[in-house]
């Protein structure tokens, strides 16, 4: 008799793991001060799902000028992206998903970089995966991000004309617990329709933010849409906004 799953959840602390983790009955949280704890006791489970979505947020690096705006641990940035899923993937699962970036369709910086990296390990290594590729999450406990910033008129090195992918935490959620897009095996994209600048977000709230000069862009023209498993693919990244400040 095949018992139900117990889902580990990585990241937990914050972010999209501990929206997961908080909307998951009996799942695990891991965190860096449990860790040694939470993986004695998955190595005793018998059906064990593991999410990985911990990775370390001081990632942010310009690809095209080079310029680091955060200081980057590179021993902690490794720990989370490198040696952590290889400790996983040692666990006795029966499924493992990780959430990837779609930052690995544009220029390589080193979060980048690893995701791609991480992506193709947990590939060769567990026969039963799901890598998605998501764009910026928005949700209950995301961490602060630009779109925020730009909302409270907060400044930004960010160009009014970055241009951002957005969808949900609970979308993900939905996702993950949908039996057709669970049982899928391979790397999938996940993400909304269309892109919307921090300038036109700015424009529409009236919001009188003091822009950067550094330019992002989610490389949606790069992608599949064939590729696309998000279940509500023809919702734009305005749609998601709204969702998200309980708009619509």
């Amino acid at each position: 008799m095949t018992t139900s799953p117990t889902y580990l959840v990585t990241g937990a602390n914050s972010g999209l793991g501990k929206y997961l983790h908080t909307h998951i009955p009996g799942s695990l949280g891991l965190t860096r001060n449990n860790s040694t704890e939470i993986l004695e006791q998955c190595e005793k489970l018998e059906n064990l799902v593991i999410l990985h979505s911990a990775y370390n947020a001081r990632r942010y690096m310009d690809g095209f000028k080079g310029i680091l705006f955060d200081d980057i641990d590179y021993s902690n940035y490794l720990d989370d992206n490198v040696f952590l899923t290889m400790e996983l993937l040692t666990l006795p699962h029966t499924r493992f998903i990780y959430f990837s970036s779609v930052d690995i369709y544009g220029p390589i910086t080193p979060y980048s970089f690893l995701k791609r990296c991480v992506s193709e390990l947990i590939g060769k290594m567990a026969p039963n995966h799901l890598v998605l590729n998501l764009p910026a999450i928005l949700g209950p406990t995301m961490r602060k991000n630009s779109l925020l910033r730009v909302l409270e008129d907060q400044s930004t090195f960010w160009s009014s004309s970055a241009s951002y992918n957005y969808i949900l935490q609970s979308d993900v959620l939905k996702a993950i617990l949908d039996e057709d897009i669970s049982s899928l095996r391979g790397t999938y994209d996940f993400v909304a329709s269309t892109n919307v600048t921090l300038g036109e977000v700015a424009t529409h709230y009236k919001k009188e933010v003091n822009f950067g000069d550094i330019l992002y862009h989610t490389y949606l023209e790069r992608m599949e849409v064939s590729n696309n498993i998000h279940p509500a693919k023809d919702r734009t990244s305005w749609d998601t906004i709204k969702l998200f400040l309980g708009e619509t």
